[in-house]
């Protein structure tokens, strides 16, 4: 059974495989998938832990970016339903270009969250060596 110290692994495993996949070798599809992966950790840590008061602050931050980085693709989905965005990503459909990838906003935004989460969590352990 994977703890929570491995949960927050794998979904920082899976932030940088999306950045990579992204930014890289341009796989988009695989990228968001391991973007949804890495929010579902982030999720599943408040789980782990119970309530939210029993987070730290650094923890916090990881299921934040994690509820941010989904509400793009329910955000996304409303869209869709509404026919706003609703075309293929290579065509321009009449729609403003934003609408289309509007959930890419709320992951990287999340993924702002995930890095802030880390820097916390280094400045931290930093201190207590000192």
């Amino acid at each position: 059974m994977i703890g929570a110290r491995g949960l927050i692994y794998l979904a920082y495993l899976f932030v940088i495989t999306s950045i990579v996949l992204t930014r890289v070798v341009k796989a988009f599809t695989a990228a968001e998938f391991f973007a949804v992966s890495a929010f579902v950790c982030g999720i599943l840590l408040l789980r782990f832990a119970g309530r939210w008061g029993s987070l730290s602050h650094s923890r916090r931050a990881i299921v934040i970016g994690s509820l941010v980085g989904l509400s793009g693709l329910l955000i996304k989905g409303v869209l869709v339903l509404l026919g706003i965005g609703a075309g293929d990503h290579a065509e321009h459909n009449g729609t403003h270009p934003l609408l289309v990838h509007i959930h890419h906003l709320f992951f990287n935004l999340g993924f702002l969250l995930f890095g802030y989460a880390a820097l916390v969590a280094a400045v931290s352990r930093w201190r207590t060596k000192q």
